[in-house]
C-alpha cells in the first residue's frame, strides 16, 4: 500500500466543479487582483477569526513582513522567536532591517519557550514572534504577561494554525497582528501562494492595507508609505473561498486522525504530540519523535509509508544566519526535537485502511 503524506488531488475533487464554474467567470469579467473574492474570503476568514480586520496578500512570508512593517519594526530593533520553526518566521525579520534573537523551545510541544524569553530581552527588544507549530497553540498567557510587563509587540505566525483555539479563543486574537498561509499544504490552502494578516488594531489594518499596495491610500498614485506589492489574485481567492466551508470538518478529520495514532502508538518508545486542551491542536502535521527516526523513516519509506521532516536544521544553524554569532548547542531542545522529528500522514482524506497500515507498518519496525 501507498500512504502519500498528503493527497491534494483528492482534496481537490471536492470542489472542482464550482470553482471551474467561478475561474471562468474571472476570466470572463477580467477582474483579476483584489476584487470581489478578495473581499469575501477577508470577510470569512475575519469573521471565523473573531477579529475585525483580515487583509489579504501574496503570500505568507509577505504577511509577516507586512505585519512587521505595520508595527514600525526598523533597523536596530530585535524581535525574539524561535529557531525551529519555517524560514520565513525569521527571514522576514531581516527583511525588515532588525535582528532575529533566538530562544528555546519547549520539550513538550516545541513551541517557544516563554521562560527562555525573558532571558533574552534587551532594550532593543521591540516585539516577539510566536509561531503556533504544527497546529499546536503556544502558551499565549505566558508571553503576553511579558509582552505586557516589557512594552512589547507580539505577532502571531500562525501559518500553520488556523482554526486552532485556546481557552475558547481562536488564534489571530492573542497578539497585535497575526499572519496566514494559503499554501496549498496548508489546512486551508489555495491553488498556489496566498497570505493573509488578522488584526484587532484598526491603525495595523489601515497600515497593512496601504503597506500591500506600494504605501498608497485612497489615491491612485499617492504613496503615503514605502509599500511592498502583495496583492491577492482573484483566481487564489476564489479557490480558497470555495474551499472555506470544509475547513472546520477537515480540521476536525486531523484531529480524529491523530487521535487514532495515538491512541495506537502510545505503548511503543515514541514521544507523542500532546492534544491537550482540546481544540488547541488542529494537526497541520502529526510529529512524532524517536531516537531512531531516520531508521525508522526508512523501514517506512520501503513499506510505501511517505513521512516528512519539519526541520531537519534549526534556524541558528543554518549558513545564513551564522553571522548572528549562535552555535551548535545554544538551543539544545530546538536540536535535538531536528534529529528526532518526522511527521506520519494525517491529512482529512486519510482512509481507515491507510491509517492501520501506518500504525502496523511503525509496530513492524519496533518489533
Amino acid at each position: 500500500m501507498n500512504v502519500p503524506l498528503i493527497d491534494l488531488k483528492a482534496q481537490y475533487k471536492k470542489v472542482e466543479r464550482p470553482l471551474l464554474r467561478k475561474l471562468k467567470e474571472i476570466l470572463s469579467e477580467q477582474r483579476l487582483i483584489l476584487g470581489k473574492y478578495c473581499s469575501a474570503l477577508e470577510e470569512t476568514i475575519a469573521r471565523y477569526a473573531g477579529v475585525p480586520h483580515a487583509i489579504s496578500c501574496a503570500n505568507g512570508t509577505d504577511a509577516l513582513i507586512l505585519s512587521l512593517m505595520a508595527l514600525g519594526i526598523k533597523e536596530g530593533d530585535e524581535v525574539i522567536t524561535t529557531p525551529y520553526t519555517f524560514f520565513s518566521t525569521a527571514s522576514s525579520i531581516l527583511l525588515v532591517g532588525a535582528k532575529p534573537v533566538f530562544v528555546d523551545i519547549e520539550e513538550d510541544d516545541m513551541n517557544i519557550d516563554p521562560v527562555m524569553i525573558r532571558s533574552a530581552l534587551t532594550p532593543k527588544t521591540k516585539a516577539i514572534t510566536l509561531v503556533h507549530l504544527f497546529g499546536k497553540v503556544c502558551d499565549t498567557r505566558a508571553i503576553s504577561a511579558i509582552a505586557d510587563k516589557h512594552g512589547l509587540a507580539v505577532i502571531e505566525d500562525m501559518a500553520q494554525s488556523l482554526g486552532a483555539r485556546l481557552w475558547g479563543t481562536m488564534c489571530g486574537n492573542f497578539g497585535d497582528i497575526a499572519a496566514l498561509s494559503f499554501y496549498p499544504t496548508k489546512n486551508l490552502g489555495g491553488i498556489g501562494e496566498g497570505g493573509m494578516v488578522l488584526t484587532k488594531r484598526d491603525d495595523l489594518a489601515e497600515r497593512a492595507k496601504k503597506l500591500r499596495i506600494h504605501g498608497m491610500g485612497g489615491t491612485a498614485y499617492l504613496h503615503e508609505l514605502v509599500g511592498i506589492n502583495s496583492r491577492l489574485d482573484e483566481i487564489k481567492a476564489c479557490a480558497l473561498v470555495e474551499k472555506f466551508p470544509y475547513l472546520e470538518t477537515w480540521n476536525k478529520k486531523r484531529i480524529a486522525n491523530a487521535t487514532y495514532y495515538n491512541r495506537q502508538l502510545k505503548d511503543l518508545p515514541l514521544k507523542l504530540p500532546k492534544m491537550d486542551p482540546p481544540g488547541s491542536h488542529i494537526f497541520h502535521q502529526y510529529v512524532v519523535r524517536t531516537e531512531k527516526r531516520d531508521a525508522l523513516r526508512e523501514h517506512l519509506q520501503k513499506k510505501g509509508v511517505a513521512t516528512g521532516i519539519y526541520y531537519p536544521l534549526p534556524l541558528h544553524l543554518q549558513p545564513c544566519f551564522a553571522y548572528l554569532g549562535y552555535k551548535k548547542g545554544d538551543f539544545p531542545v530546538a536540536e535535538e526535537a531536528s534529529l528526532t522529528s518526522f511527521a506520519l500522514p494525517v491529512f482529512p482524506e486519510l482512509k481507515t485502511a491507510q491509517k492501520e497500515y501506518v500504525v502496523q507498518s511503525i509496530r513492524e519496525f519496533f518489533a
